[in-house]
């Protein structure tokens, strides 16, 4: 009985994580090319069925390691530039959207295709301790003011909220707590008591808003449910650079989760080329869907440091419940009624972890001068560039236009250009 009970709450801690990590950007990229709520509800519905079926094949036959699939970060800024792109060219929301479509297709297919060549392993050198160090600080810069913002913010009104900050932060501290906890019960399922703990109290002091839709009943998602996809020659070189961005999110996620499992991968070069077809897979599974392309999170890490939970077992039944409830609208709606400061204030928590890999990374080879000036350019450029108001660069070249909205992008391609031009020995 103690057995199952502890397999049941294991796949729904599992199931709330990837849930957690699968609703907000959705909604935020729906509100961006102006969806009305039916649009964002069925974004909503495509997202956590490809989320589902990513990471579980992920899981089953790609990595083979309990890593969630998530809506990229990175793929949502291009998302929010062409959004404002399109708006200044006069495009309309929907052409906007089939052509971001077609460059999700074409990075999913280069992916799959380096993957089933067995031909992603002789980019590893690319990738070296540094890049993915300097890597996992811009994402963590880049998402922690997403989900700063989100967990202070009053899902009701749009404004943020003292009540609504106040029950974020103790969501944020009552997780670290319980990670930290002498009890294994607490530690175990951190992320799932903070979140249940604070769904809790957004109801009890009235916060919640909304009502699930009645929607009763089995409902596929659509297909194409935004047109044919479309390509230009901007979005063409934005899908093969970003790529390259997708090898380093991959290489991440498989650096951080490996360091943290009981059971580790024999042949890495083996398990980045399955990671690769698989996430083509994904990618194409997104385009098809009109959805944003989901990839490994490397927060994951942080979440099995803090649970302890590192079965694939209980990870790849959670994968197929949430692929299985995607399918029934009325249930995606109940679960959209998550409170987003909830989800992201624990969310938020898993993050710590992350960075200490970051740094683990990093000095891995010692700071020597020349560490250290690569780090400090790719931090600072990159992170620059995503404070960057939109408008600034609106008169440059479309390609310019993305990589100056994508700060994640300049800085990774900066430390990886520099890694490869800067002799190592000559630091002084």
């Amino acid at each position: 009985m103690r057995h199952h009970l502890g397999w049941g709450l294991s796949v729904t801690q599992w199931f709330v994580f990837l849930l957690a990590n699968a609703l907000a950007l959705p909604i935020v990229l729906g509100q961006a090319f102006g969806l009305d709520s039916a649009g964002v509800a069925g974004l909503v519905q495509r997202t956590l069925l490809v989320v589902g079926l990513s990471s579980g094949l992920q899981a089953w036959l790609g990595h083979r390691y309990p890593i969630a699939d998530g809506p990229a970060g990175s793929w949502a800024i291009v998302f929010v530039v062409m959004a404002y792109i399109g708006r200044e060219q006069g495009l309309d929301s929907l052409d906007t959207l089939r052509l971001l479509s077609g460059g999700v297709l074409v990075a999913g297919l280069i992916m799959l295709v380096l993957g089933v060549a067995r031909q992603v392993h002789r980019l590893l050198f690319l990738f070296t301790p540094l890049v993915t160090g300097c890597f996992i600080l811009l994402l963590v810069v880049q998402l922690a003011g997403v989900f700063v913002r989100g967990m202070v913010t009053d899902p009701r009104t749009g404004a943020m909220s003292l009540p609504v900050l106040l029950i974020g932060l103790l969501v944020f501290l009552g997780v670290l707590l319980c990670s930290f906890s002498r009890h294994t019960v607490l530690r175990t399922y951190a992320v799932l008591v903070g979140i249940v703990l604070g769904w809790l109290a957004f109801w009890l002091f009235g916060l919640s808003g909304g009502t699930a839709a009645n929607n009763a009943g089995l409902g596929l998602p659509e297909l194409f449910a935004w047109g044919l996809p479309r390509l230009d020659a901007g979005m063409l070189v934005v899908a093969v650079l970003f790529s390259l961005l997708l090898f380093s999110n991959q290489i991440a996620a498989v650096t951080a989760v490996s360091a943290v499992v009981t059971e580790r991968q024999r042949d890495d070069n083996a398990v980045i080329n399955r990671s690769s077809w698989a996430s083509g897979i994904s990618h194409g599974l997104a385009g098809s869907f009109a959805t944003i392309a989901v990839v490994p999170l490397p927060v994951t890490a942080g979440f099995i440091q803090l649970s302890g939970e590192d079965r694939r077992a209980p990870f790849i039944l959670a994968c197929a419940l949430l692929a299985l409830v995607a399918l029934f609208p009325d249930a995606v709606g109940v679960l959209s009624l998550l409170p987003a400061p909830v989800a992201n204030a624990a969310l938020l928590a898993t993050f710590i972890k992350l960075v200490s890999l970051a740094f683990q990374l990093i000095t891995k080879e010692g700071m020597d001068n020349r560490t250290s000036t690569i780090v400090g350019v790719a931090l600072l450029l990159g992170v620059g560039c995503m404070f960057l108001p939109a408008g600034l660069y609106r008169h440059f070249p479309s390609m310019a236009q993305y990589l100056l909205g994508n700060g994640l992008l300049t800085g990774t391609l900066l430390a990886l250009a520099m890694e490869q031009l800067w002799p190592k020995g000559r630091s002084n």
